[in-house]
């Protein structure tokens, strides 16, 4: 990399990660602004006539691909020395970049069968996909199995195809001792005079140690043996991967030796899954995964991928199948009942207004949609993990047959005469009794509700609009023309007694990855003794303090979402144009809290066009969207939809607070700042998307 960490046509970033292929880095087009990631291969390869012949008829290949479940190669290229390939930056639900191996960690519970049979088939149909073009990935694993957003359930993307093929067998095995001693600082520091190597004597940190030892064994794991050898793979050896894969996520080992069958470990299962692994992982290359020809009841010598495999497996008969099974690993929560969920539903939609928001007083923009169209939001509320596995902190106690029962009991047992009576039977069930385990409730009285208060919503109409300024800060501009589709919105920010029954679910101010939710001293709200209280008079006022992390964890337990900063925008204007405030032409401090010394009761000024309120001051509140200084110059190109950049150091923050000046009232004024910043003026409300109805 140049000083000013440009690379061809493209400007570096940061660096996302780095392997035995290569290295990863977010980059962004210099003249269309668009971001992609750059895999480098490694430098020293250029040398290697061997490997250049390889890279020349391999690329081609890669160009061509296009498939649902693959990152799409855009471009192979090389400069400054380096050949690298651009591919399609890949980002999950909350806009970061997430592999199959990050997710598992952070679910805390294993996936249930019918989440297992969609990741399997999406990989199974890419796979397929490859090698009926003639191409073999050679290089599955969780790290390169890339988690996105664009279909309900886990989305499946996998990245760096062919690039073991194009490295070989020996050189990705020798990559790898070579990043682990580059990791670990593990080569030479010096030559002393007999020119004999020294090494350095400092110790490794354990940390450091521990997460390289699981990146190397990641990597072999998922070997198959002709790859350990240092044989000529084929596709045989993407097959024993995908073997590696299932086992893995069945029951979070890799199988080694004589492994547990999984009829053994997960009796609930509905497919016979040992028989996949059973073809798949064959340390024969021609045995895989020709042997389940029979049990498909295919012919003789007829091929199967493995997609069909994993499609077409059989049920087994000798274990009753439940409709609905637990998972696993239970979450200790309490999960909602389908009734409770259909109550929630319906009081929101009960409290929705669900019709498009009338034309009010000045210009209002012309929404493509009609206005007679009817929406709802999609609301799905679900449970998250927390960083103790439970929805909160309450002890257990264990329930046991009382002493002087249990003493009663056993006396009878011992009286001569009773050996022989059926009271013995019972009596010796008694004692053998499991424990039961109940949860632990404050003497003080039961625990507050866990459900969310909810908040009303007003559908946004989707179409086209005005967004950004051309007399604001650079940042603003240009003004351009953007699309967006209709959305539900809060009519107010959430609040602190929203939040607080929020962390009570949670039972403490960290997300399972232990992230702040909120600082409470930055807070109105209080912790004493474990229990949460809120200030007095400030149960109606926004919550503040929240970072972008506890807002976008709020947004998921109550089934919405953050809105993006295009959609923010666009509500914000309430359907006027060409004004530069929620209310108008000029803004008021009868209009709006600001510049004042603290919040208000949300709701206590007067609501915009489509009906929501405090969109100007009282908090600044967080945005979906990665944060980019340029990034307007890319939606006036690519106007639909914009989501912001695909990755980034900065979240976006929209609207002003209780403490700013008028300028920062602005519709198309932006905002940002760490998605861990803490602040006495940072809140949130909660957008979703919606269906007709």
């Amino acid at each position: 990399m140049t000083q000013e960490q440009i690379l061809g046509d493209y400007k570096i970033i940061k660096q996302m990660g780095k392997g035995p292929t290569g290295a990863v880095y977010l980059a962004e087009h210099r003249f269309i602004k668009r971001q992609y990631l750059l895999k480098v291969l490694p430098q020293e390869l250029t040398q290697d006539r061997a490997f250049l012949q390889r890279f020349e008829e391999e690329v081609v290949k890669l160009a061509t691909l296009d498939h649902p479940h693959l990152v799409k190669v855009h471009n192979i290229s090389f400069a400054n020395g380096a050949y690298f390939l651009v591919t399609d930056c890949v980002v999950d639900s909350i806009g970061e970049t997430t592999n199959l191996a990050q997710y598992m960690a952070g679910r805390q519970e294993k996936l249930r069968e019918e989440e297992l049979l969609s990741v399997s088939r999406q990989i199974a149909s890419a796979l397929d996909y490859l090698h009926e073009k003639g191409v073999c990935h050679l290089g599955l694993k969780l790290n390169n199995i890339l988690i996105g957003k664009g279909k309900p359930g886990i989305d499946i993307f996998l990245s760096d195809m062919a690039l073991s093929k194009i490295l070989n067998p020996s050189a990705i095995v020798a990559r790898c001792f070579h990043t682990a001693c580059e990791a670990l600082e593990a080569f030479p520091v010096e030559i002393d005079k007999e020119g004999e190597e020294k090494y350095s004597s400092h110790p490794i940190e354990g940390e450091k140690l521990t997460k390289l030892s699981q990146a190397f064994l990641q990597t072999y794991a998922f070997l198959a043996p002709e790859q350990k050898r240092m044989k000529i793979a084929t596709a045989s050896a993407d097959a024993y991967a995908f073997g590696v894969l299932i086992y893995y996520l069945i029951t979070g080992d890799f199988a080694e030796g004589l492994y547990r069958p999984i009829r053994e470990q997960v009796r609930l299962y509905q497919y016979d899954w040992d028989t996949v692994l059973k073809q798949c992982l064959s340390m024969s290359v021609d045995d895989r995964p020709l042997k389940l020809l029979p049990l498909l009841g295919l012919k003789v010598g007829s091929a199967v991928t493995t997609a069909e495999i994993v499609q077409q497996a059989p049920l087994k008969e000798s274990v009753q199948v439940q409709k609905e099974h637990t998972a696993p690993m239970e979450i200790a929560a309490k999960l909602p009942q389908p009734q409770e969920e259909q109550q929630f539903e319906e009081t929101l939609e009960t409290e929705l207004v669900a019709v498009a928001a009338a034309p009010v007083a000045a210009k209002i923009a012309a929404p493509s949609a009609a206005a007679s169209v009817r929406f709802k939001p999609i609301i799905q509320r679900q449970d998250l993990p927390t960083p103790t596995g439970s929805a909160s902190a309450s002890a257990v106690t264990m329930e046991l047959m009382p002493k002087r029962d249990l003493m009663e009991a056993t006396a009878s047992v011992m009286t001569p005469g009773l050996s022989d009576l059926p009271q013995r039977k019972t009596v010796e069930e008694l004692l053998n009794k499991e424990p039961i385990v109940k949860q632990y409730l404050p003497e003080q009285g039961p625990l507050q509700s866990q459900e969310p208060i909810p908040t009303e919503m007003v559908i946004v109409p989707g179409g086209r609009y005005m967004r950004g300024s051309s007399e604001g800060n650079r940042d603003e501009s240009p003004e351009h023309l953007i699309e967006i589709k209709s959305f539900a919105l809060d009519i107010h920010p959430v609040t602190n007694e929203q939040f607080v029954r929020f962390l009570d679910y949670m039972g403490g101010e960290k997300d399972q990855h232990y992230n702040d939710l909120i600082r409470l001293k930055d807070s109105r709200i209080n912790r004493a003794a474990g229990r949460l209280s809120i200030e007095s008079g400030y149960a109606k006022h926004p919550v503040v303090g929240v970072t972008w992390y506890g807002a976008v964890c709020y947004a998921q337990w109550t089934g919405k979402r953050l809105p993006t900063e295009a959609e923010w925008e666009v509500a914000a204007r309430g359907g006027l144009e060409n004004c530069p405030y929620p209310t108008g032409k000029n803004i008021e401090k009868t209009m709006a809290n600001f510049f004042s010394s603290d919040t208000t009761a949300v709701m206590s000024y007067a609501a915009n066009g489509y009906g929501v309120y405090d969109l100007a001051g009282n908090v600044y509140e967080w945005c979906q969207d990665w944060y980019g200084y340029n990034y307007y110059e890319t939606t006036s190109v690519e106007p639909n939809d914009p989501k912001g950049p695909l990755q980034g150091v900065y979240r976006v923050l929209r609207g002003g607070c209780w403490k700013s000046l008028k300028e920062d009232l602005r519709c198309s004024h932006r905002h940002r700042n760490n998605p861990g910043t803490v602040n006495g003026t940072y809140g949130f409300r909660c957008a979703a998307d919606v269906q007709e109805i």
